[in-house]
């Protein structure tokens, strides 16, 4: 049953969960102050709370030159940017799928293209929604109507509701029973069981009703943008991936701003020197160790309230960046052993800790988010078993990612074709797939050279390659078919020209097979122009009896250049199989 105007009344006056509407905003905020690439300083909880933490840890005039080098955006909005891009291939898999059930056959081809054409549902989700996941976490999803029905059918919408803008709430799970937010012009809407409702308010007191539509769907189309939670005390307040990183990130980036601070003992070195002696006198100041002070024996200031110089001898002290300390020089019969003018520079230890911590907190946050395996590098021994575990860690974090955004765009679909199409729509499935594109071609290539140089088997090398060819031409599907028809018919594809010609030179190999490994390109180009591309002949055929085909074809023009090199030096010509060419059809055969 919908909300009676009584009850929105009192849920104005007293709302419920407000605390964890309050808490869900803290947790935003902090999310924001790492993600966001703020251009100037944004007054928040998040960063007084930081400069709190920071004021805690150091004096006052080292917090001051911190808060000076702190610099929007932030030093961690440039990790969190790495991060999400790892994230992000989510949206990039082999396999993934939308399917959509109607009692009507025609309806299916009418929801795809108010999908793609009116909602963008190809981009909002990785655009919008993506956006929303890394800054707004605990949003809701909003699926509305138009006052007005324009079109044969009705056309619902979608929105991310600002967890600011709500008021109250009650949930069940991820999905809502009825929720109050605020709307422009004071006024709120209501949306429940069974009304969409928007009221005229004035301090929290319901004025008038402005519209009512019912929606006959038999639950609120409202639900959290997000299903995973902080904890099962705080169901409804929602985690982001980062959101573990949190203090970690606090602590990196105080690390980074510290590291500021020391690089600064660089350009603007201490120099350290003996007083010089000064006799100047005006009559009224005298100089004292370099700055003025008058009769009654105070120091003179200037306008910026600094001490005036001596400009006698002002002039002989250090001029450039940098700061200049005096110390007292030995009087007579004094011994002292310190050098008259001293560079004092940073402790070596101290800068190379900052900086080795500052790199060991980068790398433990980004592999704790986005799992084990993120930094390739080329140096790096990897077998397949290896790699398969890392593509397994890494995968496991992207599950849990395309969960998430398959429980909401599931939701959504579903509550817009009901609303569309009524009973006429029976259900739908969204799957995100489970074969992601987690490496880039140089990342594979980097672990296939590796890998080789490693001594890895040739079956190991064989399934490397094939990843780097999937990955390569994962959009665009026909050059992917042709490359893989290919890498079964190349011979000794994980050795170089050069290999081979050096194992053949040893009688290591079959010879015929090192003569279309050096010539097959041409024999693949032959083969082309007297039948057809290699991706379309025997499309009818078991693949194995395909491959076979055209092996049994390339092996004939091989034999055929070898008998000609052989005749040239002489040797009798030799009996082969005949070079079958010409017109080919689908289903394989040569004539």
């Amino acid at each position: 049953m919908g909300l009676s105007k009584q009850q929105i009344q009192g849920f104005l006056k007293e709302p419920i969960n407000k605390e964890f509407l309050d808490k869900a905003i803290r947790h935003e905020d902090r999310l924001r102050f790492h993600t966001e690439k703020n251009m100037e300083i944004k007054h928040s909880p998040a960063l007084t709370s930081f400069l709190s933490f920071v004021g805690d840890l150091i004096p006052k005039d080292k917090e001051n030159t911190f808060r000076s080098l702190m610099k929007f955006p932030l030093l961690t909005t440039s990790l969190t940017d790495n991060i999400y891009r790892e994230l992000e291939k989510v949206f990039e898999s082999r396999n993934a799928s939308y399917n959509y059930q109607f009692t009507i056959k025609d309806l299916d081809v009418d929801w795809e293209n108010y999908r793609q054409e009116t909602l963008k549902e190809s981009w909002i989700w990785k655009e919008r929604g993506w956006e929303q996941m890394k800054s707004h976490i605990n949003s809701v999803l909003i699926c509305d109507l138009p006052k007005v029905q324009k079109g044969k059918y009705p056309e619902p919408y979608f929105y991310w509701l600002d967890i600011t803008a709500v008021k109250t709430y009650k949930s069940n799970g991820d999905k809502l029973e009825w929720i109050i937010f605020n709307q422009p012009d004071s006024q709120i809407a209501v949306f429940d069981d069974e009304f969409i409702r928007v009221f005229k308010v004035k301090d929290s007191d319901i004025v008038s009703l402005v519209s009512e539509n019912k929606h006959g769907l038999g639950y609120c189309p409202a639900r959290f943008f997000w299903t995973s939670s902080i904890s099962c005390d705080l169901p409804d307040v929602k985690q982001s991936p980062i959101s573990k990183e949190l203090s970690n990130l606090d602590w990196y980036l105080f690390f980074g701003i510290s590291k500021r601070h020391l690089d600064l003992y660089a350009p603007y070195p201490i120099y350290a020197a003996y007083e010089l002696e000064c006799d100047y006198e005006d009559g009224t100041n005298f100089c004292d160790g370099g700055f003025l002070r008058d009769a009654d024996n105070h120091y003179l200031h200037t306008t910026e309230n600094g001490l005036m110089p001596c400009p006698k001898c002002a002039s002989n002290r250090y001029a450039g960046a940098g700061s200049f300390l005096t110390q007292h020089a030995p009087k007579d019969g004094e011994v002292d052993i310190k050098t008259p003018v001293q560079i004092i520079t940073v402790d070596g230890e101290s800068l190379k800790y900052n900086v080795e911590e500052v790199e060991r907190l980068k790398k433990q946050i980004f592999e704790s988010v986005v799992g084990t395996g993120g930094i390739v590098s080329d140096k790096e021994a990897m077998n397949v078993t290896q790699l398969e575990a890392q593509f397994e860690n890494r995968t496991t974090v992207l599950n849990n990612l395309k969960n998430n955004f398959e429980k909401a765009q599931y939701f959504i679909d579903y509550t817009m074709c009901k609303l569309r199409y009524g009973k006429k729509f029976k259900d739908c499935n969204i799957n995100y797939g489970t074969q992601f594109f987690i490496y880039t071609v140089e990342n594979l290539q980097a672990k296939y050279k590796a890998a080789k140089e490693n001594g890895l088997s040739e079956a190991q090398l064989e399934a490397l390659d094939e990843m780097i060819i999937q990955t390569e031409y994962r959009n665009n599907p026909l050059m992917l078919q042709r490359m893989m028809v290919l890498k079964s018919l190349e011979p000794y594809r994980s050795y170089t020209r050069e290999e081979v010609l050096a194992m053949d030179a040893k009688g290591l190999l079959d010879t015929l097979l090192v003569t279309i490994k050096i010539n097959f390109s041409r024999y693949i180009d032959r083969f082309e122009r007297e039948n057809m591309n290699v991706v379309e002949f025997g499309e009818y055929l078991d693949y194995r009896k395909k491959i076979d085909k055209i092996n049994k074809q390339i092996e004939n023009y091989a034999r055929k250049d070898r008998q000609r090199e052989a005749v040239k030096e002489g040797f009798p010509k030799e009996t082969t199989d005949e070079e079958g060419s010409g017109d080919s059809g689908k289903d394989g055969a040569i004539e």
